[in-house]
């Protein structure tokens, strides 16, 4: 799947998003629903050794409930945070049932651990999918949709014009992933 649609990208059809990157960027990271004073404040305060504090401090940023997850789900999710290293999402697969039951919340945790993981966000699926990249719909943290989205933003910031990376204090995944979030809304 992941091959299929890096395979028809067409970098045309990616010349309206470009050129509006920075207007759909802001559109979407500064809104009130994405509170991006609070985004920025807690890419510092997500650091090791990873607490569940932290986890709770990025659960509530995105506006999720509490975790419903034992101890040992908690802890399975931290360790993987250690090991798992940008662009590889295969560990996802050996999760448990429980903590794979939220791709969110995962790549929400991967994002703040790592600053080099795309947030999942529906938003940013059609995004791509108008730029004709086509990624499926999913609620459980599937490593190979998930992977595909990844890449598919990796080749967006490989193959955008240099007037796309604006100066922010943003990582460039977020960068991407907010511009594509707004551009798949309109």
């Amino acid at each position: 799947m992941q091959h299929v649609a890096l395979l028809a990208f067409d970098k045309e059809k990616c010349k309206p998003f470009f050129d509006g990157l920075t207007d759909f960027f802001y559109e979407h990271h500064h809104s009130e629903a994405q509170n991006a004073t609070g985004y920025e404040a807690l890419l510092y305060k997500v650091h090791r050794p990873y607490d569940d504090a932290m986890l709770d401090m990025i659960d509530e940023w995105m506006g999720l409930p509490k975790r419903n997850w034992r101890d040992e789900t908690t802890r399975e999710v931290k360790l993987a945070m250690y090991a798992i290293r940008y662009p590889d999402t295969l560990l996802l697969d050996s999760f448990t049932e429980n903590a794979r039951s939220d791709i969110r919340r995962l790549s929400a945790y991967l994002h703040f651990t790592q600053h080099t993981y795309a947030i999942w966000d529906e938003d940013s699926r059609k995004g791509l999918s108008k730029l004709g990249i086509e990624i499926p719909a999913t609620e459980v943290a599937d490593p190979f949709v998930y992977g595909a989205y990844v890449s598919a933003i990796e080749l967006l910031k490989d193959v955008a014009p240099f007037t796309c990376f604006l100066e922010h204090d943003v990582p460039r995944q977020r960068l991407f992933q907010a511009a594509l979030a707004a551009y798949g809304r309109s």
